[in-house]
C-alpha cells in the first residue's frame, strides 16, 4: 500500500511537469476549503471566488518553479493568506468594506512564511496529542489515514454516529484553541484541519 506522503510526492512531481490531471486533483482537494474560508471573511461570493482563482492561477503559473521537497500545504497556506490580504487591501482602498473589515485588514501585516506554517502545524499536533484517546484515534484515522467515517466505525468497533461525534468534537476543540491565536491560525484550521 502506497503511503500518503508518497502519493503527495508523486502528485507534486507530476504537477511540476505541468500535468493537468495532477493540477485538477489538487484543485478538487483544496478549492472548497479556500472558498469557504475566503467567503467567511470577505462576505462576498465574487471576492471569495476571486481568491480561489488567484490561488490556483498562481499555483499553475509557478508549478514548474516548485522544488521536489516543497510542502504544497505550506505553499497553499501562504498564497491563500496573501490573496485574502491583497483582497482586503483592495477593498479598503475602494472603501467598500472599510468599517466592517478595518480592524482585520490592519492585522494582515507581514507575509506568512513557511516557518509560521510549521509553527501552526506543531501547535496543531500538540493539540491532537491532548485529545481524549477515542477522539484522537478517530481524528488521526480520518485526517492522516484518510479513512471514511464508515471505515473508522468498523475499525474501532463503534457506530458511525459515534465516530462522527468524536470527529466533530476533536475538530471543535482544535478550532477553539487555534481561534485564540488569530486569523492566521483560523486559516490554517480551515485549510488543513477541517
Amino acid at each position: 500500500m502506497r503511503s500518503q506522503s508518497d502519493f503527495k510526492q508523486n502528485l507534486l512531481s507530476n504537477l511540476m511537469k505541468g500535468d493537468t490531471d495532477a493540477f485538477e486533483e489538487i484543485y478538487m482537494k483544496y478549492n472548497k476549503k479556500i472558498y469557504t474560508f475566503s467567503l467567511k471573511y470577505l462576505k462576498s461570493k465574487e471576492d471569495a471566488e476571486g481568491v480561489v482563482q488567484d490561488v490556483f492561477l498562481s499555483l499553475w503559473q509557478n508549478c514548474k518553479k516548485l522544488r521536489k521537497d516543497s510542502n504544497l500545504e505550506a505553499w497553499f497556506f501562504t498564497i491563500t493568506f496573501n490573496a485574502i490580504r491583497k483582497k482586503f487591501r483592495s477593498l479598503s482602498r475602494q472603501r467598500k468594506h472599510l468599517e466592517k473589515y478595518g480592524s482585520q485588514a490592519v492585522n494582515f501585516t507581514d507575509d506568512v512564511t513557511e516557518v509560521e506554517y510549521h509553527d501552526l502545524l506543531d501547535k496543531t499536533n500538540s493539540l491532537i496529542k491532548t485529545l481524549p484517546p477515542q477522539q484522537k484515534k478517530v481524528f488521526i484515522l480520518y485526517k492522516e489515514k484518510e479513512y471514511t467515517i464508515s471505515e473508522i466505525a468498523e475499525q474501532l468497533n463503534i457506530s458511525k454516529k459515534t465516530a462522527e461525534n468524536h470527529l466533530y468534537r476533536a475538530r471543535m476543540y482544535i478550532k477553539d484553541a487555534l481561534k485564540k491565536e488569530g486569523l492566521i491560525s483560523l486559516l490554517f484550521f480551515m485549510l488543513f484541519i477541517y
